[in-house]
């Protein structure tokens, strides 16, 4: 550990001893990830979407375990885009330490979201085949299942999972162009599946695949970039909330483009898919639309607070409590946005 700078003086009041406990700000994001898996489903079973997609029912396992699988993926991409783009935007303001901190964090989450994946690959393919999980794992239901698109997708994401867990251990990938090369990785992973999901059939396909995408990875940036940031700044002492206000401030602005992006491709995609004022309101799919406008809504109250009281709280000294003021609320209504969206890509649109 460095030597602490004492040219500096000594520390502002509530600079030191305000913050939360670093224990007890990650038993929080474990309980909200609890949380949002409850919530996840708890919504399938009121929209219908926990339902077989084939006649064939697979069993209670997958069932149940695909949309949970589903939404840990989900979380822990964000997650890996959240840890590139710190690192990434640390590396341009120059914050040695936290670029590694956050280069060390993407190593366990991007091995998470390989091996989570792969698990989505596995109730995918039972899924599809309504077979229960151990009898997909034959050769011949697997030969079947690797030509379909939903496989190949997942199949790209465990890659490039593996391939970010493997960089975040080298020395070389420390270099702000291979830290920005790396969140291109990982932003890029989490396209694929939009390509198979509900845009893949829509009625004008190429526009739908492209909102979905870009609505996608902004989601990420915007999510992951927050919640990373949280740990690294909050969750541990030694990073001390002040030093991390250029890399904050930087984020800041990011996350104000995907709000914008979020909303306009949100507003687009739903379009494309809700045709009326009935199918908005007498549809679960529509429904489920307008639970995600309102939580954006609220995200966006949350940001706004954030950039004119705790980006200055943080410059001032007021330190980690300034920054977790709001951070954990605004964190709790990200999981209810994940899990909607899991619960969305599982239910059918109206037929209009």
């Amino acid at each position: 550990m460095s030597r602490p700078d004492r040219s500096a003086g000594p520390a502002p009041a509530g600079a030191r001893g305000t913050g939360p406990e670093p224990a007890a700000l990650l038993t929080t994001g474990l309980l909200l990830v609890v949380a949002g898996a409850v919530v996840t489903l708890g919504l399938l079973a009121l929209t219908g979407g926990a339902a077989p997609t084939t006649l064939a029912d697979p069993g209670p396992a997958t069932t149940a375990g695909l949309p949970l699988a589903r939404y840990l993926q989900d979380v822990l991409g964000v997650l890996t885009v959240g840890c590139t783009l710190v690192a990434a935007i640390a590396s341009g303001a120059g914050e040695t330490d936290l670029r590694a901190r956050a280069r060390r964090l993407l190593g366990p989450v991007a091995s998470g979201w390989a091996l989570v994946t792969l698990a989505v690959y596995l109730l995918t393919a039972s899924d599809l085949s309504g077979r229960p999980l151990p009898s997909v794992l034959t050769a011949q239901v697997q030969g079947a299942f690797v030509s379909l698109p939903q496989a190949r997708a997942l199949l790209l994401v465990v890659l490039a999972g593996v391939v970010l867990a493997v960089a975040s251990r080298l020395e070389v990938a420390a270099g702000p162009l291979v830290q920005r090369s790396l969140l291109v990785l990982a932003a890029g992973a989490l396209v694929p599946p939009a390509f198979v999901g509900h845009s893949a059939s829509a009625e004008d396909h190429e526009l739908a695949v492209a909102s979905v995408s870009v609505h996608l990875v902004a989601g990420a940036l915007w999510i992951g970039g927050l919640a990373v940031l949280a740990v690294l700044v909050l969750a541990d002492p030694r990073v001390r909330a002040g030093t991390a206000v250029p890399t904050v401030t930087s984020f800041s602005t990011l996350a104000l483009w995907c709000v914008v992006v979020i909303g306009v491709s949100g507003l687009l995609n739903g379009s494309l898919r809700v045709s009326s004022v009935a199918d908005l309101l007498g549809s679960a799919y529509g429904l489920l639309l307008l639970a995600k406008a309102l939580l954006l809504a609220v995200l966006v109250g949350f940001g706004w607070w954030h950039r004119r009281r705790s980006i200055e709280a943080m410059t001032t000294g007021a330190g980690r409590s300034a920054f977790a003021r709001l951070v954990v609320a605004e964190l709790a209504v990200m999981v209810l946005t994940v899990a909607a969206a899991v619960v969305l890509a599982r239910t059918s649109p109206p037929l209009g």
